[in-house]
């Protein structure tokens, strides 16, 4: 898994939608949480690329917020408080306490990094300002991303079968529909029309669509029809995804 600076507030998933507050750097390595079936814990390393050190605390929630009917995560960050100096690295164990995690069931949560400031620094308005990193984390499921398997034919043929598409050029959105039993994670999503030219139509990461879901997501106006071809990269495999209605 690569390694990905985030510099400032990094909204690393489509749900967040929070302003620039900070110059601070912190690498984060892996950006995708994974705790395969059968184990216990995931490492999370952070290091602090910036010249002043940096308080940090931990938490971990469902992957839905917002549905007060989920129980509180049996997940812990060990430790849930770090003190980074500059150039320094820090582990972090994410430690699932709950059900062991098993190939028939994929459960999602999101870690939230929040950069505590400290009390001598504050803005020119004199506000104390609170920089949140946002991560996805997995336990359990298939094994259907490259994070746990370099079988990436047997990886592009099951997202073959198991993953369409829904385009409404009304109001600008395309759906996706995971017949998988886990997550699918969208980069990379383009087409090519019938003459072979290809266009960009989101060059990073789209978005998650949870296991047996489907999700929708606003693009910028594109030329998609059922003509084209529609490719993405799915959990680090490139892919290409069949429309609905074929």
């Amino acid at each position: 898994m690569k390694n990905i600076s985030l510099i400032v507030l990094f909204g690393m998933l489509a749900f967040f939608s929070i302003c620039r507050l900070s110059a601070a750097e912190l690498l984060i390595s892996p950006v995708n949480i994974d705790i395969p079936s059968g184990e216990k814990a995931a490492i999370l390393k952070l290091q602090n690329n910036s010249n002043s050190p940096m308080k940090i605390q931990i938490r971990i929630r469902n992957w839905d917020s917002s549905d007060t009917t989920q129980s509180k995560p049996k997940v812990i960050a060990s430790p849930a408080f770090l003190n980074i100096f500059p150039g320094k690295q820090q582990v972090v164990r994410i430690v699932n306490t709950g059900l062991a995690s098993n190939i028939d069931q994929e459960r999602l949560y999101r870690v939230f990094l929040d950069e505590i400031p400290s009390n001598d620094k504050k803005s020119e308005q004199g506000l104390l300002l609170q920089v949140r990193y946002a991560l996805p984390l997995f336990i359990g499921g298939p094994d259907l991303s490259v994070a746990r398997t370099n079988n990436f034919s047997q990886l592009k043929s099951i997202w073959n079968r198991a993953i369409s598409y829904s385009h409404n050029k009304a109001i600008n959105q395309i759906g996706f529909n995971n017949q998988a039993n886990g997550h699918a994670r969208i980069s990379k999503l383009r087409f090519s029309d019938s003459t072979g030219k290809e266009t960009v139509i989101f060059g990073g990461l789209l978005g998650y669509v949870r296991a047996n879901s489907q999700e929708f997501f606003n693009i910028p106006p594109v030329a998609l029809t059922t003509s084209s071809t529609l490719y993405a990269e799915i959990n680090g495999v490139d892919v290409e995804i069949e429309s609905d209605k074929r």
